[in-house]
């Protein structure tokens, strides 16, 4: 037999088993999905109370870039697996940060940079300047993210803090931080109680939205001239920030002061009778929705239109007497609906809290409440999702499920599921369920040997906000 009869079979079989291995790759990666897949088990109740209620999230994995996405809708479960996922693995809603820095006050700059000397960190590592100082600023420092949109800041002063001893400030030289790192002008980075004390911990809800193109932030109470309520906050970039005039120097160097404000927040809805503002969301139609707690610790929903006026006003229930308060809105599938968790709590001694918390289910059509629902959660185990059906007569609330692991001491059992719950607003519930996520059958949940879990897949809901800035 001819040789290069031989190695042509032989060449033929190895591309016939090529194409055959590369069709069962692409085989398994399409189908083989399949395996650890989202799946729902009934657990007690009638399947049938699910139909009206839409919830949407997805599974991801550490460091990969596929996202298997689910919908349970009308009591149907449909289920994707998505390929190079561009919002995989972190799926954000918007958010709002608050740094809190102590900048050398305008008065001591001159005096204190002439004292400063640089010094070295480590033997070859990056040179400070440092000096002392008396008198500072306080600054606020707000940034809000919106997913695929610029970051966007605002600096406001709290006022000067002045101490009776002089405290060493420093910046960095020789590293080159940037205009909004707090190492780029003179700054305290260690402050004591009593400069922790001298102002709040928070001023601003963490959960910004977004009104014609505008972020708009929930101020939380009166500070700084500022009425609780709801704020539209124009706010400058990065690059609009280094483009600022140099206002200052720095060991020689002109720079930008750490105490100098930039971007605004204007009053868009303050009302009067608010003592603390909890948070706002978006509405359909462009109405904005701003829950607030009045002097005798009444929590009010407020319905706005877009040009800041009051169109509703309804109590949804009231919060004991707190050291804290908060609301967090939960993820929506409907911009007409807003479930929101509210709590209170008292800073007691080291392990003791006293919490409060209830949950309140509101929806909204031209410009008046239709709904306005509050009942009780244990605040130990709030609920991780909550939406209310298409009819307005029930909500199906979701909690974290957990498993058992196969020894006892490899670490915290790891969430394998949403244990769902229908409960009519008239009380009662009408079914339980159980949406398995699948991590039992996963190849990619590991457990190492110091006692706690490595999370490498996890679920998220997908959130209705998130709809890109102007």
């Amino acid at each position: 037999m001819p040789k290069t009869n031989r190695f042509r079979r032989t060449f033929l079989a190895l591309g016939a088993l090529a194409l055959a291995l590369l069709a069962a790759g692409t085989i398994w990666l399409r189908l083989g999905w399949r395996a650890v897949d989202v799946t729902l088990e009934d657990l007690a109740g009638d399947p049938a109370a699910l139909r009206g209620f839409t919830l949407n999230g997805r599974i991801n994995w550490n460091h990969l870039t596929d996202s298997l996405h689910f919908s349970l809708h009308d009591g149907y479960l449909d289920t994707a697996m998505v390929f190079g996922d561009g919002e995989a693995p972190f799926l954000n809603r918007p958010i709002v940060n608050t740094d809190q820095t102590y900048a050398i006050a305008t008065a001591e700059r001159a005096g204190a940079d002439r004292g400063a000397s640089e010094v070295p960190q480590f033997s070859a590592g990056p040179r400070t300047l440092q000096t002392v100082a008396t008198r500072l600023d306080r600054m606020y420092t707000l940034k809000v993210q919106f997913p695929g949109a610029e970051e966007r800041y605002v600096r406001i002063s709290a006022g000067e803090y002045t101490l009776e001893d002089p405290v060493m400030v420093e910046s960095w030289v020789t590293d080159h931080p940037y205009e909004l790192d707090y190492r780029y002008d003179f700054d305290w980075n260690d402050p004591d109680d009593d400069a922790r004390a001298s102002w709040p911990d928070s001023v601003v809800d963490m959960r910004p939205f977004a009104l014609d193109g505008v972020p708009v932030v929930c101020w939380e109470q009166d500070y700084l001239g500022r009425a609780p309520g709801l704020y539209r906050m124009y706010g400058l970039t990065t690059e609009e920030i280094a483009a600022l005039p140099r206002d200052g120097t720095r060991g020689g160097e002109e720079i930008l002061c750490g105490s100098t404000e930039f971007g605004t927040l204007e009053p868009f809805y303050c009302p009067e009778d608010a003592v603390h503002a909890l948070t706002g969301a978006a509405m359909a139609d462009g109405y904005s929705l701003l829950l607030y707690l009045d002097a005798d610790n009444t929590v009010w929903a407020d319905l706005v239109d877009g040009d800041g006026n009051r169109t509703d006003h309804r109590q949804v229930t009231s919060l004991p007497a707190s050291d804290v308060y908060g609301a967090e809105v939960k993820v929506r599938t409907t911009d007409r609906d807003a479930v929101v968790s509210l709590y209170s709590k008292d800073l007691g001694p080291a392990v003791t809290e006293e919490r409060t918390s209830k949950l309140a289910a509101l929806r909204a059509e031209d410009g008046q409440f239709t709904i306005v629902h509050c009942e009780d959660q244990d605040p130990a185990n709030t609920a991780a999702a909550a939406v209310l059906n298409a009819e307005g007569n029930a909500l199906l609330l979701g909690w974290y499920h957990y498993t058992s692991l196969p020894a006892p001491d490899v670490g915290n059992p790891p969430d394998d599921g949403i244990l769902l719950e229908v409960r009519p607003l008239a009380g009662g519930t009408r079914y339980q369920g159980l949406l398995h996520t699948g991590t039992e059958r996963d190849w990619g949940q590991y457990y190492d040997g110091y006692s706690y879990q490595q999370k490498t897949r996890y679920l998220t809901f997908d959130p209705l906000e998130g709809g890109f800035l102007a």
